[in-house]
């Protein structure tokens, strides 16, 4: 009976993760017809959409849509075999362009989850599809995969919303949300209303059109990905990268605040936003008093570079518009800024600003109650006290975040016998979803193609890790070796 459970649950799985296929095989025909109209290859594409939607098609045949689906430990697996299962298929039109498939894989699971590390060289050479497929990557992967399918899909209502909503999204507490489907449509109308407001503003400051519709998603997404091989630093244009700061920051707060201003019609207070735009500006301002100290830039330039290169690491967007491989000080920064990363419920990564707060106010209240047993009243966040188990599972998730970055850093270190600055940036790069490192081998000019095939998997293994915020994929890892066990 209970290998009959098992067998229908993944059933069901199948067919979720089929329905997912299905609908995102659509999204390779946009990519196709711009190839076709510009006069590029366009069958690549095509074969892409072929191919998924024909996998999509068996998964949903073989699977079953009727079991109910319980609790979390179904909703991580969900989740992670979604995640998994689409950057598989999404990487075939890198492949059969250009790509060997491990690289294509690694191009993929970097758009999805925001990353914006490239293993192009030139990446001026592309095809205006392909450039446009990795911006849609971005902004399809920003808004979460799942989320978008708790909106698209009704048939997801055979599971908790909530928990699917969750497993993909950080916020502060998991409370419970009255309509959580009304919920994420509405977010996500925000969230690709800012795409298109960054896009008519791209447009309007005169970037191109096309570059405007790529650098649109890719920057409210935080992913990175650009049409050039110096990035925003292409234009050196001070107005487009104030439109991009914004943009980038817009995208690194949480949607839910959005709709909450939207519905309340008055200033929603999110402890977590003042937090993450007062550690934005001061640390600009460190920044740029140290340029303007040590590096012979002049006040103007030191402001423009440090806001602009502070901002895009925080948000973990990595986006850059110098070289700031050789600057000690504001690389020692945006490493560890890259760590914080943007607030909860948001496209950003990182262990999130709402993380902090919680943590470093619970330090402060322990230390209240050694010098006073009776101070202590609680964690509070948004001016509310946080139960322990809400407390517990922040020290939880930074101690798990923190021994997967030591953990990944040997390990990386070990596969590619790397200096130690190309190692543990790297993974720091791939783990806080940021992109560029802070070598000279993956910095602002840099790359990834020179890594080897086993460096790639395990750096993207890395990006999914992050943009999950580790509990889906360990948890279905955990089970994966328990099962070949036979336990």
């Amino acid at each position: 009976m209970e290998n009959y459970q098992h067998l229908q649950t993944l059933r069901s799985i199948a067919f979720i993760v089929g329905v997912f296929l299905l609908v995102f095989s659509l999204t390779m025909v946009i990519p196709a017809i711009t190839n076709k109209y510009l006069g590029y290859e366009w069958k690549n594409f095509l074969t892409g959409f072929v191919i998924t939607c024909t996998s999509g098609a068996i998964f949903v045949l073989l699977g079953n849509k009727l079991s109910r689906l319980h609790g979390m430990p179904v909703v991580f697996v969900i989740t992670s075999c979604a995640w998994i299962a689409l950057s598989l298929f999404a990487a075939i039109p890198f492949y059969l362009d250009s790509l060997d498939y491990v690289d294509a894989l690694f191009e993929t699971i970097s758009g999805f989850t925001t990353t914006g590390a490239t293993v192009f060289s030139d990446v001026e050479k592309l095809s205006p599809g392909i450039l446009l497929w990795r911006a849609m990557l971005h902004g399809i992967g920003g808004f979460g995969i799942i989320t978008i399918g708790i909106a698209v899909f009704p048939m997801l209502r055979v599971l908790s919303l909530n928990n699917l909503f969750y497993s993909e999204c950080s916020d502060a507490t998991k409370r419970r949300l009255p309509n959580t489907r009304s919920v994420v449509i509405h977010a996500a109308a925000i969230y690709y209303g800012l795409i298109l407001l960054c896009i008519f503003s791209y447009y309007l400051a005169g970037m191109p059109l096309f570059d405007a519709i790529c650098h649109g998603m890719s920057a409210v997404s935080t992913g990175g990905f650009a049409n050039y091989n110096d990035s925003m630093g292409h234009y050196n244009d001070p107005l487009l990268e104030v439109i991009t700061i914004i943009f980038m920051i817009l995208g690194s707060l949480p949607f839910l605040s959005y709709l909450k201003i939207i519905r309340r019609l008055d200033i929603y207070r999110d402890e977590q936003v003042s937090y993450f735009t007062g550690i934005v500006i001061v640390s600009s301002l460190f920044a740029c008093f140290w340029l303007y100290k040590n590096v012979d830039l002049g006040i103007s330039l030191s402001f423009r570079y440090s806001a602009f290169t502070i901002t895009s690491f925080i948000t973990s967007t990595g986006y850059v518009v110098c070289n700031y491989v050789d600057w000690g000080f504001i690389s020692v920064l945006a490493f560890f800024l890259t760590f914080i990363g943007g607030c909860g419920g948001s496209a950003s990564g990182g262990i999130k600003t709402f993380r902090l707060i919680v943590f470093l106010r619970s330090i402060r209240n322990q230390f209240r109650l050694l010098l006073d047993p009776n101070a202590g009243d609680g964690v509070k966040f948004n001016g509310k006290i946080l139960e322990d188990d809400e407390v517990h599972s922040t020290f939880i998730f930074f101690a798990i975040y923190i021994l997967t970055f030591t953990i990944s850093s040997i390990v990386m270190s070990y596969l590619g016998n790397m200096d130690f600055i190309t190692s543990i940036s790297a993974v720091s790069a791939t783990l806080t979803n940021s992109g560029p490192g802070f070598s000279n081998l993956i910095g602002s000019s840099g790359n990834y193609s020179s890594f080897s095939s086993g460096e790639k998997l395990f750096l993207s293994f890395l990006m999914l890790l992050g943009r999950l915020e580790i509990l889906p994929i360990y948890f279905c890892v955990g089970n994966l070796f328990l099962f070949n066990r036979g336990e």
